[in-house]
């Protein structure tokens, strides 16, 4: 692995942060936590093999992650031998809620975020609520008939920081020539 002091391209050596599957993992849990519905009932909207789409009136959900917008720059923070690279990013995430009760539960999950002990549970996480829109009725076609959909975003920030292998210049000789 390259360091500051090799040359090249210097990649991260720490700090990961949570991102792909291990994101959604983070937003299925607080979604399942915050409306009560089954895990099974709280799918990803993009998987490789989707499981089979529940029966008109049966309630889930489908989230997904719509983006993912960093701050302008990176802050880095100097240690001895390593620099940190911190940034905060927004994260909009959208959820849709499908069955004959898809409205209460999209209430549910829009009530359900005003309640601090609930926004607790995404610390750990450094994912901080900031807010979410409004409930809208968004009917969709399946085999010919329209099934009961309602569509809420919610935003969230979240701080990343990465650790990379840049060495500070602790001392340094200067030699004059006196010719």
């Amino acid at each position: 692995m390259n360091t500051s002091a090799t040359g090249g391209y210097v990649l991260p050596d720490g700090g990961a942060v949570p991102n792909d599957q291990e994101l959604e993992d983070v937003f299925q849990a607080f979604i399942k936590g915050v409306t009560g519905m089954s895990g099974k009932m709280v799918r990803p909207r993009f998987q490789e093999k989707p499981p089979p789409v529940p029966a008109i009136g049966v309630d889930w959900v489908a989230f997904g992650i719509k983006s993912q917008r960093s701050d302008d720059g990176p802050y880095f923070d100097q240690h001895d031998e390593n620099a940190s690279s911190i940034r905060h990013e927004t994260i909009e995430l959208i959820l849709s809620f499908y069955g004959n009760n898809g409205q209460r539960f999209a209430k549910l999950f829009t009530d359900g975020t005003a309640i601090p002990q609930n926004i607790d549970q995404l610390k750990p996480h450094k994912i901080k609520f900031i807010g979410v829109s409004d409930v809208l009725t968004a009917p969709d076609l399946i085999n010919e008939q329209y099934v009961h959909r309602f569509d809420v975003n919610a935003t969230f920030r979240r701080k990343t920081e990465r650790t990379y292998p840049i060495k500070t210049l602790k001392t340094y000789q200067i030699k004059i020539n006196d010719n």
